[in-house]
């Protein structure tokens, strides 16, 4: 049976309340650019500025300044990419790899607040339709193949 409006805002709403509240704690812990620097270099293990920059959706500058800040504070390691002589490569020091733990910890704590009441099964639930809904998203966020071309040539049965 197919969903209705009123199924999707019972849905929709929470979501975006919830992922409201949440960005505000996470900035009031740290600045957010920062976090997701950090982050970034934990998943990919060396990473770019520019690709930092492009993944973030933020300008190179912004990177730039968080970059230098979490060197400063021996976080990333900063050295240049042998691949590219014009640009480096961004890596976390062991103090980094600390912090991304202390972070991830701190954030799950919270989290586990917010679950206090739910049984485990629930939680499990959950987290298996979320990661159903985030699948969802991004295939939603591909360009649809059109036949006969890329899909920004035709629109419509017009080129």
């Amino acid at each position: 049976m197919p969903h209705e409006y009123e199924d999707l805002e019972q849905v929709m709403y929470p979501l975006a309340r919830l992922g409201q509240s949440m960005r505000r704690a996470q900035t009031r812990a740290i600045d957010p650019t920062r976090q997701a620097i950090l982050q970034q270099a934990a998943a990919k293990g060396r990473v770019r500025p520019s690709e930092l920059a492009a993944e973030l959706d933020l300008y190179p500058s912004s990177i730039t300044r968080q970059t230098r800040s979490l060197e400063d504070d021996g976080l990333i390691a900063v050295e240049a990419d042998p691949a590219d002589r014009r640009s480096c490569l961004i890596s976390l020091t062991e103090p980094g790899w600390d912090e991304v733990r202390r972070l991830t910890r701190q954030g799950l704590d919270r989290f586990a607040e917010f679950m206090a009441g739910w049984d485990a099964e629930d939680v499990r639930t959950l987290g298996r339709l979320l990661t159903r809904l985030e699948a969802s998203a991004d295939a939603a966020k591909r360009p649809a193949k059109r036949p006969g071309g890329r899909p920004w040539q035709q629109r419509d049965g017009q080129e």
